[in-house]
């Protein structure tokens, strides 16, 4: 046996049965209410009993209380405002604050590279300084080397001399 599908007819007793309890009437709450019915077929059902809902219009207010409205709105922008402003001023004076501690920080780094770089040019003089000198150290040295180098080779000379002067001991 087949099932029926929802007429429009129930969807429009079941959502009229739910705004008459004050309950929000969705395509959940209809599908509850009836017990069945695809989402398709119901929500096209639900705009179509919204369409046919009659709206009445609001009667106008008397001029005292729509004034008494407009003061009390204001009042309220007023107030709103105010302390909107307030906010915005706290939040530029923390900003304020941030960039002028940012900008010292800023300036005291500046400071710092400026002194390593004096450093820097300081020490690379002085390496320009010293590198003749080192240079005319290792000529010194290498000198001394060879100086050392023939004297070593002269004091083996002259041992070996001394042994051929010396005698042999005599034998009795």
């Amino acid at each position: 046996m087949s099932r029926t599908g929802i007429t429009q007819d129930q969807v429009f007793a079941a959502a009229q049965a739910l705004a008459d309890r004050a309950q929000p009437v969705t395509v959940q709450a209809l599908r509850e209410a009836l017990g069945h019915g695809s989402f398709t077929t119901l929500s096209q059902h639900l705009r179509a009993w919204k369409s046919h809902i009659p709206t009445h219009p609001l009667p106008p207010l008397p001029p005292e209380i729509e004034a008494a409205a407009h003061q009390a709105l204001a009042r309220v922008w007023t107030a709103a405002s105010e302390l909107a402003q307030q906010e915005v001023q706290a939040v530029r004076s923390a900003a304020h604050t941030q960039i002028a501690e940012s900008q010292m920080q800023a300036q005291e780094t500046l400071q710092e590279i400026a002194h390593l770089e004096r450093t820097v040019q300081d020490q690379e003089g002085r390496i320009a300084t010293l590198k003749p000198a080192l240079a005319t150290a290792e000529t010194h040295l290498a000198a001394h080397a060879a100086k050392i180098t023939q004297l070593e080779a002269r004091i083996a000379e002259l041992k070996a001399e001394l042994e051929a002067a010396q005698l042999p001991p005599v034998s009795q």
